[in-house]
Formats: structure tokens, sequence, C-alpha cells
């Protein structure tokens, strides 16, 4: 296993450097005061995606390694040009700490959108690849099902960009929801709430249905 490096608590010197890599390559770590906290922790996970790497939040050797290499970004890494599943949840996880609004309609003509909901993160992030998707969860999911183009929820655990959708009741939650597989078997890149604003999550038993994107080019 990896050596750690630098982990949520600490407050040095090189958490400043990692915070200020993370900011120039587009993750938005909460600031550069050298304090690892939440926000910190969220911009390494959706680094850590980016490059495949396991998302701990935790920066080991090879998380500092990939941070200070000579790449400019880790949407170089492995990821191909046009509408891609890899460049589409590269997208995504470079809104990580994003504020999320409830109902808010995100501009598809910004590129620099910082505001979103579930839904408008996953249509905002299909727009800037030239691909059209509903602004609402359940019309997304319906486009997918109309499409023929759902899968199991348990296949998706393991398909990058992969939706994956969640009916309102499920496990007693008051509205629909949606958010993206990262393909790692139980990651998602997602606008998640009001209290965590864009963050990695878990997929766990959350999803009720999956399904591909339509116009997204899958590996």
């Amino acid at each position: 296993m990896s050596d750690i490096i630098v982990k949520r608590g600490d407050d040095n010197e090189h958490v400043r450097a990692v915070q200020e890599r993370l900011e120039q390559l587009g993750f938005n770590p909460g600031g550069a005061d050298g304090d690892f906290g939440r926000k910190t922790e969220e911009a390494v996970q959706a680094f850590q995606a980016a490059w495949e790497l396991p998302p701990t939040g935790s920066v080991d050797d090879a998380t500092w390694g990939a941070l200070f290499s000579s790449a400019e970004d880790p949407s170089a890494h492995g990821a191909s040009e046009g509408a891609t599943a890899d460049a589409l949840v590269d997208l995504a996880l470079h809104q990580i700490n994003d504020r999320y609004v409830l109902g808010t309609d995100a501009d598809e003509n910004n590129p620099d959108e910082d505001e979103f909901d579930c839904a408008e993160l996953i249509s905002w992030s299909c727009a800037q690849l030239g691909v059209e998707l509903p602004s609402y969860s359940v019309s997304q999911m319906d486009a997918v099902a109309k499409a023929g183009l759902e899968i199991s929820v348990a296949e998706a655990t393991g398909i990058k960009g992969a939706l994956l959708f969640r009916s309102a009741g499920h496990n007693g939650s008051a509205y629909n929801h949606v958010a993206l597989s990262l393909g790692s078997g139980n990651e998602t890149i997602e606008a998640m709430g009001s209290k965590y604003g864009v963050a990695v999550g878990t997929i766990d038993h959350r999803f009720t249905r999956a399904g591909y994107i339509p116009g997204i080019t899958y590996p």
C-alpha cells in the first residue's frame, strides 16, 4: 500500500502545495490555506477518480506523483476526444465543490458554470460535449428507456459514465435523484445536496434504475 503523505486533518505546507496544484488543474479544494478539510478531501477524490486512482481522499505517493507530473491536466490521462464517457465524467469531476441549488437552471453556454442541481450537472456536462439531454432526472431516465439503453444498477457500477437514477420514496427519499457512475464499483460523481455541493459519493443501495446516456460513446 502507498504511504500517506497528507490527509484530512493535516495543516502544513505540503497541504498548501496540494491545494494550489488542485486549483491549477481545475479541482476546487476550497482555497489554499494549508488546512486539509472536507473540501480538499473531496477535490482529492475527484482528482483521483479522473486519474483512475482509488478515490480515498488522502494523498498517497501515487496521488502525489500524479498531481505533480508534467501533465497539464488529468483529463489528458487516457481520455478520448469527443462525446465519450471519459470526457463526460471528467467534466463532472471538474465541478467538484460547486454549489448545489435545487431547481437551478445551469447555463449550458457557460463553460465556467458553478451552480447545479443533480440533473443539471448531467445535462450541462452533456451539453459541453454537444449532447442534448433533458434537464430533469425523470425526463433523463425516460430518454434512456425510450432509446432502449437501460441496464441494471449492478451493471452500471462497473461502467464509467453510466446514469444512475433513484426514484422518490426509495429508502425514504423525498425526491428523485440522478448521478453518474465512476465505473469503479461503488463511486459516483453527483450534485449531492446543499450541504455537500458537487461531490464524489457512493452507490451502495441508493439507486433503482440505470442506463447509458444517448449520444455518449462508451468503451
